[in-house]
């Protein structure tokens, strides 16, 4: 239970630093839709699902993705600080951080893609 707990809370602490970067220095500067435009996360996530921006605000797609990045980056460093194996934290990172990426993008891609849909309805 002790470990759970741990677990957590240095999720949560990783979470918070790594969402308070991604906002204050990475976003800061792509409030304009000239400057986010080149964004080449938002621009492969809106590819990727076909966003019709003209309905869903480039906003909340940036506020989506710098939550699953940083819930990507802070749940694997939080796995590779509780494992004590190198070759084991290498393959857990490699297998977490695609199954993640690939899971959560879909996932969100998926909701903004039918909330666009719902908006024109």
């Amino acid at each position: 239970m002790e470990n759970v707990v741990m677990f957590l809370y240095d999720f949560v602490l990783l979470f918070l630093l790594f969402y308070l970067v991604y906002t204050v220095f990475l976003n800061k500067k792509k409030k304009e839709y000239s400057k986010l435009k080149k964004n080449d996360v938002v621009k492969i996530f809106i590819a990727r699902y076909n966003l019709d921006m003209r309905k869903t605000e480039y906003k909340s797609v940036l506020k989506v993705v710098t939550i699953i990045n940083s819930f990507i980056i802070s749940f694997t460093a939080t796995l590779i600080l509780h494992i004590n194996n190198f070759w084991l934290k290498v393959a857990v990172c490699f297998v977490v951080i695609f199954v993640l990426i690939y899971s959560l993008f879909e996932i969100a891609g998926r909701y903004l893609k039918n909330k666009e849909e719902q908006k024109n309805v």
